[in-house]
């Protein structure tokens, strides 16, 4: 989700300590309606970095807080074990309800539930005291990796600002400790792509990135506390992390955008292809996005609605055509007698990494 000036993946050699802390460290997350949280039954953060950290990294690790309870007290020793180690990774998030008792375990330390079903929330602000937990850490000046285990996304504005790095895991699995450290020691090149917008906060909720010409504003002004603007007064409209949103240990350029069918008639797809290079030092998977743009139309549509993706691998310094077939069908709307329909006229082709990082854009005519 976040990664300063490749921050990740972390260097075993050059480490001596690191500290694991959070709620979410040594507790296993499966998820809404699993059998169990039992840390027996799975493989915790705590355990999967002190299996790949090996015997010459120091683990120091500190719960620091519970999931939802006030309780600070466990603050101290969180601090104290980030102030003697190299690197802090924090691991936060929620919890949701088990369908039945076998093997409990753990889950005795959080027994009230954040997410799953019946668990709605009015804020999407971290639960308990997370939030200061966090800045606490952060206060030592160590690095801080944040980590979330969770089922819904939080709106961490504060933590995208002032920490270096940030990975959601969701709820990873049985073996979720050993895949969130396989990502955060580089044995696995992260490509994951957002499927949600997340937002800024509850208030600027729906935030979704095909949104119609208008819904964000007339007058394109967004403000902020200091400066207030129009439309939205005191703040962007934008999400926090936009749909398709990933990062990746290496680079991808795009390039050679092809239109094979600059215009359609009825029934006819619309052919299209790009060029993607890895232009990093190691080999990773990019999901390239396809959206489209109805220019022109006799209702509103949305100013992007994705119509493809595919995931692909490329060596350091390869280059890969990734082609797409968009159907005839997929360029309908409902028109003002509810009907299904494709409308004559322009339509706008935009391939990029992610909804709101687009590389390249071209266009294509349907014709009567």
């Amino acid at each position: 989700m976040k990664n300063e000036n490749g921050f990740l993946p972390l260097d075993i050699q050059k480490l001596k300590s690191i500290a694991v802390i959070g709620p979410n460290a040594d507790q296993v997350q499966f998820g809404d309606y699993s059998v169990t949280k039992s840390n027996d039954f799975g493989i915790t953060v705590l355990s999967g970095i002190k299996k790949l950290a090996g015997e010459n990294v120091v683990i120091n690790y500190a719960r620091g807080c519970g999931i939802t309870d006030l309780d600070k007290r466990g603050f101290d020793e969180a601090v104290a074990a980030a102030r003697k180690s190299d690197v802090a990774v924090l691991v936060i998030g929620g919890t949701s309800i088990i369908y039945s008792g076998i093997g409990r375990g753990n889950d005795q330390l959080d027994k009230n539930n954040t997410c799953g079903e019946g668990h709605d929330v009015s804020s999407l602000d971290l639960p308990g005291v997370q939030s200061d937990l966090i800045k606490a850490i952060q206060s030592t000046g160590k690095p801080v990796v944040l980590v979330m285990i969770d089922g819904r996304s939080y709106s961490i504005p504060w933590e995208k600002e002032h920490l270096p790095a940030i990975v959601e895991a969701w709820y990873p699995g049985e073996q979720g400790g050993l895949a969130v450290a396989d990502i955060l020691f580089g044995n696995v090149n992260p490509s994951g792509k957002l499927s949600v917008s997340v937002p800024q906060s509850a208030g600027h909720i729906p935030t979704v990135y095909d949104y119609k010409p208008s819904g964000r504003g007339y007058y394109h002004q967004p403000g902020s506390p200091e400066y207030p603007g129009r439309d939205y007064v005191f703040s962007s409209p934008d999400a926090l992390f936009c749909f398709g949103h990933g990062l990746s240990y290496t680079s991808f350029n795009y390039s050679g955008l092809e239109i094979k069918t600059r215009e359609i008639k009825e029934g006819e797809p619309v052919e299209i292809s790009v060029q993607v290079s890895n232009t990093g030092e190691v080999t990773g998977k990019e999901v390239v996005q396809l959206y489209i743009r109805d220019k022109v139309s006799s209702v509103t549509t949305p100013v992007k609605q994705l119509k493809g993706f595919k995931k692909i691998e490329l060596a350091p310094g390869e280059k890969k055509k990734v082609d797409f077939t968009v159907n005839y069908e997929e360029l309908s709307l409902w028109n003002r007698d509810m009907k299904r329909v494709v409308e004559p006229g322009s339509f706008e082709v935009q391939v990029g990494s992610s909804s709101d990082d687009i590389r390249l854009k071209g266009e294509f005519i349907v014709n009567d």
